[in-house]
């Protein structure tokens, strides 16, 4: 098994932000939502979701909220300089948090245990392997569960 080393960097494409998550992460997965396609730039955004009090950054941060499709207010935290998107979090769970991995120094540990909003998905950016599950099955403390069952040891 691999054993991840703890505090974890990271941080935006500038270095203006810079953080430490200290902990291990309660969840790994991707989101093919058009949302997360717009806001990364990419094909999908692959997240960790992880306990508040477990992160800690320096830099300034520019807050930006908005309203998902469920209803949801959410405030993302972007680099004030380069506007990379660091975190995000619900405004109804204030103790936890979405980091997106591929702000991590070394995301290679990173493995995600779902996929989800498959059906708005670039059709060849589906990770095979990897479970689809709909937004409304999203279980996040069952899901937990099941990640950290499989996820690396973190010492």
């Amino acid at each position: 098994m691999k054993v991840v080393s703890l505090p974890q960097p990271g941080g935006c494409a500038c270095g203006a932000v810079r953080y430490r998550l200290n902990a291990a992460p309660l969840l790994a997965f991707v989101c093919h939502c058009h949302d997360c396609q717009s806001r990364t730039g990419s094909a999908f955004s692959l997240t960790l979701v992880i306990q508040t009090a477990d992160f800690h950054h320096d830099g300034l941060v520019e807050p930006m909220r908005r309203t998902t499709h469920s209803g949801r207010e959410v405030e993302h935290g972007n680099c004030a300089h380069c506007r990379v998107p660091v975190f995000a979090h619900a405004l109804i769970a204030p103790g936890f948090m979405s980091l997106r991995a591929g702000t991590l120094d070394d995301a290679s540990w990173v493995a995600p245990i779902v996929q989800t909003f498959v059906e708005s998905a670039i059709p060849w950016a589906v990770i095979p392997g990897v479970r689809a599950v709909t937004w409304e099955e999203f279980d996040y403390v069952a899901l937990g569960r099941e990640w950290a069952a499989s996820a690396p040891r973190f010492a």
